[in-house]
């Protein structure tokens, strides 16, 4: 019966030990790590899928440049009108036709009707503005004329006068002076297109060519 007891404590004692002991054990790399791997994975996989972006340089628009060509005689604007068409058609540019010599109309822009101008025109007479009158056919059918003068002060001066009365809205339009000579103001981005025009120039020789500032 000894040896049975003595049996009986070795195993207890060896029971006590495993318990004890499994305390100290290490744990395992996996178990300790994983949530931080997990984790330092998931901030490098958004970060390799999501560079940042940076923002589209700005590229500045070209600058436009303009050249009066001056100098042609009625027949030779005539063709040189012609052949600004064809460019334009082909090439980037504009151009417009200028008077040397200009009046400086006042006016009240058109008005829907000839009812609504007449209304407009009492409106004006009853505001004590007076030598105006409406237009009765043209581009500026039914606006209301408040004069021609001679330059543009003169005009201003005549807005002025106007607004002081409380009428507003007039305007003043530049008018070529009956038989005027006129000129060509060409613009483009595109300097190749503008150099192209010497070409044309030298056909004809009286006339010449400038560059200018853009009017806006």
């Amino acid at each position: 019966m000894k040896w049975i007891a003595w049996a009986l404590l070795m195993l207890n004692l060896a029971v006590a030990g495993f318990f004890i002991g499994r305390s100290h054990w290490p744990q395992a790399q996996s178990d300790q790590n994983a949530p931080m791997n997990v984790d330092r994975l998931s901030l490098r996989t958004q970060s390799a899928s999501a560079p940042a972006q940076m923002p589209a340089p700005r590229v500045a628009a070209p600058e436009a440049v303009c050249v009066e060509w001056r100098g042609l005689n009625p027949d030779e604007f005539a063709q040189v009108r012609e052949q600004l068409k064809t460019m334009v058609g082909e090439r980037a540019m504009s151009f417009a036709e200028v008077p040397l010599n200009t009046r400086h109309w006042v006016i009240f822009p058109p008005l829907p009707s000839a009812q609504s101008a007449a209304d407009k025109l009492g409106e004006l007479a009853a505001a004590g503005v007076g030598d105006a009158f409406v237009v009765k056919d043209g581009a500026w059918s039914n606006a209301i004329s408040l004069g021609l003068y001679a330059d543009d002060e003169a005009a201003r001066r005549r807005v002025r006068e106007v607004e002081d009365k409380g009428v507003l809205g007039t305007r003043v339009e530049p008018l070529p002076r009956q038989g005027t000579d006129f000129y060509f103001v060409i613009r483009s981005e595109d300097t190749d297109t503008l150099k192209s025009l010497g070409g044309i120039n030298q056909a004809y020789p009286n006339s010449h060519q400038s560059r200018v500032a853009c009017r806006s």
